[in-house]
């Protein structure tokens, strides 16, 4: 065989391998390219920064009523009472600490000392993600708790039939309200990560 014939043989594969890889360009630059908006990303950390202070606050202030309750009724408690109020004073209080912890990235966060503004923003709604997960499940210990002492009261203190109703009346609206947290915390979960899945998206595309 001529060797022209065997060159021109070659050649179609050659040209399909050409058509491909235009193909594979063309497509690829059809691709939606998500653009990273360092503005909004600042915006949206500056009012992580608001949001996160406040929150540090009214955690802080939830101490109060505990510690209210532990001066005034303290004497007039029973052992038993006095053993689970600490208990779930001592529980909390670490707890506290941990998500004001889990607060301080957007909290301390300065437009002049931060470069990343992206990572900074999603460092804080992963903390966000912990931080709603452990308010969801704080509101079934705190009913737990709710019942513990109602059942403490029932058994060694001196109640009332009017008494009873009455707290029996506060558990179920107290269980209401627990159970409405739940559901408000299990949504700002969800949302979240959903959140955090978008940013850790954008941070890949850097």
């Amino acid at each position: 065989m001529h060797n022209s014939d065997k060159e021109n043989q070659k050649t179609p594969p050659i040209l399909v391998g050409n058509e491909q890889n235009e193909a594979l360009s063309a497509l690829w630059q059809t691709q939606p390219v998500t653009t990273i908006d360092v503005e909004e990303v600042k915006s949206s950390l500056r009012s992580q920064r608001t949001k996160q202070r406040w929150y540090m606050v009214f955690d802080s202030l939830m101490v109060i009523p505990a510690i209210y309750v532990l001066n005034k009724y303290w004497g007039n408690m029973t052992l038993v009472a006095q053993m689970m109020f600490l208990f779930m004073l001592v529980t909390s209080l670490p707890l506290l600490i941990y998500q004001l912890w889990l607060r301080r990235v957007a909290a301390f966060y300065k437009d002049s000392q931060t470069a990343n503004h992206l990572t900074r923003l999603t460092k804080q709604i992963k903390n966000n993600v912990k931080i709603a997960f452990i308010t969801k499940h704080s509101t079934w210990v705190a009913v737990v708790f709710g019942i513990a002492f109602i059942l403490e009261r029932y058994f060694f203190g001196d109640l009332t039939p009017e008494k009873i109703i009455k707290m029996s009346i506060v558990m179920v609206l107290m269980t209401i309200g627990m159970l409405i947290w739940y559901v408000w915390a299990h949504k700002r979960q969800k949302r979240f990560e959903r959140q955090l899945k978008t940013l850790e998206s954008m941070a890949q595309q850097r």
